[in-house]
């Protein structure tokens, strides 16, 4: 095939750049220090909020022009950290769905990332204390509701088995809404037009560019309709069948640095590594 110039490369990280110890391998990194320095321009995309994502990717900051965070809800500038596009919730939208969740998973507990911090209510507190629930909430921010508009609701279980909770959500609180799993424990609810594949068409636009030109790289069902709608959607070898059919090919598993290994064969088949 022939890549669509400029190269953008849009990854997801936990279970997709991220090995098994949430971090990008030596190897890893000099293949996307090659890659960069050829002209390729890469996003990092997660359900994690920006200073999550931040964290887990400080030694690699300089190799991401933005991260797409909070599943898409949020793209930051990773030069200036400057917020450049955010599609919130309102909070009187959460209100109304945590009612309705409430009433059908009364074991649920809710919580919500804010633009500044994470915030839940007594049962979610209880629930991440038991472990399996990738969330940093404030025991400052507790209440029973959200106060302000937020980029994320997350639902979480005593099951943990979220995507098992996906179809009964949308069915309840309609289709005007994100509904997804990343892995990390909880279901979490967006804004409709929040999710990995807007923020990079939008990413993409500002470079003049569009989603032809992106190269996508996921694991969950939260990267589906990146993989589905980018230029060449890739699924990684531990990702589960229904993410591989949504893509256009397999990399390599994150532990074995499949982002870069894929990259760095493709971008040699086009001429582009001698």
């Amino acid at each position: 095939m022939s890549l669509k110039l400029p190269i953008l490369v849009v990854t997801d990280l936990d279970g997709t750049l991220l090995n098994e110890n949430q971090q990008v391998s030596s190897r890893l990194q000099n293949m996307l220090d090659r890659a960069k320095n050829a002209g390729v321009l890469f996003a990092a995309a997660s359900a994690r909020p920006f200073r999550l994502a931040k964290q887990v990717l400080e030694p690699v900051l300089p190799l991401f022009s933005a991260f797409l965070v909070s599943n898409g809800a949020q793209i930051v500038d990773t030069t200036t950290c400057h917020v450049i596009h955010s599609e919130p919730l309102d909070e009187r939208q959460c209100v109304d769905i945590i009612a309705m969740l409430k009433n059908k998973y009364p074991q649920a507990g809710f919580g919500w990332e804010y633009k500044e911090g994470f915030g839940c209510d007594q049962a979610f507190w209880d629930l991440r204390a038991q472990g399996g629930i990738l969330r940093d909430p404030n025991p400052q921010r507790m209440s029973s509701i959200p106060n302000a508009p937020v980029l994320e609701l997350v639902m979480a279980t005593p099951d943990y088995k979220a995507d098992q909770y996906i179809d009964g959500c949308r069915e309840l609180i309609g289709r005007d809404f994100t509904v997804t799993d990343s892995s990390g424990g909880v279901m979490e609810i967006l804004n409709a037009n929040a999710n990995k594949a807007h923020a990079s068409q939008i990413w993409a636009k500002s470079l003049d560019a569009d989603l032809r030109n992106v190269i996508a790289f996921g694991d969950g069902l939260n990267d589906v309709p990146l993989l589905r709608a980018a230029g060449m959607g890739v699924a990684m070898a531990n990702a589960d069948d229904r993410i591989k059919a949504a893509a256009d090919a397999v990399a390599p598993s994150n532990q074995q640095d499949g982002v870069g290994v894929f990259l760095t064969d493709l971008l040699r088949d086009e001429g582009l590594f001698v």
